[in-house]
C-alpha cells in the first residue's frame, strides 16, 4: 500500500473514531439532561407532598435525593474522565502515526 493510501486510511479511521466519540458525548448529554429532569421532578413531588402534609418534613427523602445526585455526579465525572482520556489517547496515536507516515513520505 502506498503512503498516501495509508494516510487516507488513517484519516478515515480517525474520523470514524471521532464520530463514535461524538455519539458517546450525545449519550452523555442525554444522561445529564435526564438526571436533571428526574431530580427536579422528585423535588417537585416532595414539595407537593410537604404542601399537602405540612406536619411532615421529608428529611430522609431529601437526603436520599441529594445522595443519589452525588452518586450520579461521581459517575458522570468518571465517565467524563474516561471519555477525555480515550479521546486524547486516540489523538496522540493518530498524530504519532501521521507523523511517521509523513516522514516516510518525505524519505521516499
Amino acid at each position: 500500500m502506498d503512503i498516501q493510501k495509508k494516510i487516507d486510511r488513517l484519516d478515515d479511521d480517525h474520523i470514524a473514531f471521532r464520530k463514535k466519540v461524538s455519539e458517546y458525548e450525545w449519550d452523555y448529554q442525554d444522561m445529564r439532561r435526564e438526571a436533571k429532569n428526574v431530580s427536579e421532578e422528585m423535588s417537585e413531588w416532595i414539595f407537593s407532598f410537604c404542601c399537602n402534609s405540612p406536619d411532615t418534613v421529608p428529611s430522609y427523602e431529601l437526603r436520599q435525593i441529594e445522595e443519589n445526585r452525588e452518586i450520579f455526579d461521581r459517575k458522570i465525572q468518571r465517565y467524563e474522565e474516561r471519555l477525555n482520556k480515550t479521546y486524547h489517547e486516540e489523538n496522540r496515536i493518530y498524530n504519532k502515526k501521521l507523523e511517521e507516515l509523513e516522514k516516510e513520505k518525505k524519505n521516499s
